[in-house]
């Protein structure tokens, strides 16, 4: 009777990342089938669980995109990116203060015709005398036109 081979980490692993090189994704079934099939045994489920995350956890990793390590390269882009928000925010208050003068000017402008207009006492007596005057006119056409209806 032959014993069956002890099935080692290593070999898991290199039976792991062929399969995933050959099919990509790979479950842990198929990796116990796998390793039945070329040392005889499965091992230890724990162990080959253990082994095939540790596999898809890495290659799924390798898969991300990676920050730099460099700390160097970190201080810059933390530098730049503090320059780049120092800017926004100056430009942003730029704006603001643009708009406050903005609106400011019109204010005044506003006011300054409302004050224009309140001391212009004769210009305003004017033209309630006009509006009187129109009423007037057009109380005498109405009375006219009653005229001239009953002649016809």
């Amino acid at each position: 009777m032959t014993r069956p081979l002890l099935v080692l980490d290593h070999h898991i692993r290199e039976t792991c990342r062929e399969l995933m090189a050959a099919g990509g994704r790979v479950s842990g079934r198929a990796l116990r089938r796998a390793l039945r099939e070329r040392y005889g045994s499965a091992g230890k489920t724990d162990r080959v669980f253990r082994v095939w995350r540790e596999e898809t956890e890495r290659k799924s990793a390798a898969a991300r995109p990676q920050l730099p390590t460099d700390i160097a390269e970190l201080q810059r882009r933390l530098v730049m990116a503090e320059a780049a928000a120092k800017e926004n925010l100056a430009r942003a208050e730029r704006a603001e203060l643009r708009e406050e003068a903005h609106q400011d000017r019109w204010a005044m402008e506003v006011d300054r015709l409302r004050q224009a207009v309140q001391a212009q006492p004769r210009y305003a007596a004017e033209i309630r005398a006009l509006q009187e005057r129109v009423l007037r006119l057009t109380v005498e056409l109405h009375a006219e036109r009653q005229v001239i209806s009953v002649i016809k």
